[in-house]
């Protein structure tokens, strides 16, 4: 396993969510603000946050080259601590090693990122990955019907019209969000990206 590096001798770095900055050191909490729901993924880490309130690893398959600005974007609807743990993978191929890698750590979850030019919901190498976290228990979040229909546990965003849509085979597991689907409370939280590239 080989791991990219980035301003740093190590793959894993601290970024302060909602700024540019990265930083090895903690600091104390940021106090609390209103983060409006813009982004494609918001409400379904709503959902993944009312459900896993504390800390928690997260588990991301992409090409990281061309979704590092996406997953930036949403490290502030993390609680704080929590630990990303994103597989750069470049060929559909490359989806039983990302799987091996994740059964491994075993995430809370792993989230599908709906414009990821490769493991998107509805995508074939999506497909792989879902049927592969089954096996291993693990959850597979989606932000459309079609990564329901590929067998995720749960998808919720504007393709699915604002609602939680479950398998039906998990129903009851996932809690929505008590905000309002129009906003989440952020902290400003710091989490930790890590990044492995499958080789």
């Amino acid at each position: 396993m080989r791991f990219r590096h980035f301003l740093a001798s190590t793959a894993l770095f601290t970024i302060a969510a909602g700024t540019p900055t990265l930083s090895f050191a903690s600091t104390p909490d940021a106090p609390q603000r209103t983060v409006n729901l813009t982004n494609i993924t918001d409400q379904i880490l709503g959902v993944a946050r009312a459900t896993w309130p504390s800390s928690h690893m997260v588990g991301i398959v992409c090409d990281y080259s061309r979704s590092k600005d996406s997953i930036e974007a949403m490290l502030d609807s993390f609680p704080q601590g929590s630990v990303i743990q994103v597989i750069d993978v470049r060929r559909w191929q490359d989806i039983g090693a990302a799987t091996t890698i994740l059964s491994r750590i075993s995430p809370q979850y792993v989230l599908l990122l709906p414009n990821d030019p490769l493991v998107r919901d509805g995508s074939f190498a999506a497909t792989g990955l879902i049927s592969r976290m089954g096996v291993y228990g693990i959850p597979v979040l989606g932000t459309s019907p079609a990564a329901v229909s590929q067998g995720a546990w749960v998808a919720m965003g504007p393709a699915t019209g604002n609602l939680l849509q479950e398998n039906p085979t998990r129903k009851g597991i996932f809690k929505i969000p008590r905000t309002h689907v129009s906003q989440l409370v952020g902290t400003g939280s710091r989490v930790t990206l890590a990044v492995t590239a499958v080789p």
